[in-house]
């Protein structure tokens, strides 16, 4: 299988347009999005204590958000997961309720395809966050939440920040993924002016970071 990853998209429809126009142009089976999709405007800081108002005080109502993932396989965001704990069950908009009620994650025997939050994240130098000491199936872990485009090999034993080896890519350029070692796979944000998705190809065992022409 051949799968486009987005994710992290935080409402913005024009760069999902964008995206989704460049994914046509791959041969993929499916798309797969790591959730994020809405942006929700209540923020954890000011989560307790909130009174519910009305839904688009809590998020953007943007249908063709869902519409345009359409097919595609969709795994919740701590976004989604804010949302729902927001707005009551009664209230919420039909066309939201496939992506705030998604799966945490998506296996495959190669890979497993999570947005990454409940992850145990570890800051190991100013700014950069890894989720180390994860345990997941499969060969990869690709996952979105923390907006990079990075792919790591592990070290076969242990987890430690020193042993893990970061691997160059290229925009377009596949990044082979050989048996033998586990990988961590950020695939990037779609939200912003140059958003990024990417390629898992999992009879290739590679992922190709993609970002859309300036003039798409």
């Amino acid at each position: 299988m051949r799968y486009a990853i987005v994710t992290d998209l935080h409402g913005d429809l024009a760069a999902l347009r964008r995206v989704l126009s460049d994914v046509r142009r791959e041969r993929v089976d499916r798309v797969l999005c790591l959730g994020d999709v809405f942006e929700c405007h209540v923020s954890k800081r000011d989560r307790p204590g909130y009174a519910f108002t009305s839904v688009e005080a809590v998020f953007d109502q943007v249908p063709e958000l869902v519409t345009l993932l359409e097919g595609a396989v969709v795994v919740r965001g701590n976004q989604e997961e804010r949302i729902a704990s927001l707005v009551p069950d009664h209230a919420l908009p039909s066309w939201s309720r496939r992506v705030l009620g998604a799966p945490l994650e998506y296996r495959t025997s190669f890979a497993t395809y999570c947005h990454g939050h409940p992850l145990p994240w570890q800051q190991v130098e100013p700014g950069k966050w890894y989720p180390l000491e994860a345990e997941f199936a499969g060969r990869a872990l690709v996952h979105g939440h923390h907006h990079r485009s990075a792919v790591h090999r592990l070290p076969r034993t242990g987890r430690a920040w020193p042993d893990v080896t970061p691997l160059p890519f290229r925009f377009g350029e596949p990044v082979p993924l050989p048996a033998g070692h586990r990988y961590l796979v950020n695939v990037g944000q779609v939200r912003g002016a140059r958003p990024n998705w990417a390629v898992v190809d999992e009879q290739a065992a590679t992922v190709t970071y993609h970002r859309p022409e300036e003039s798409a």
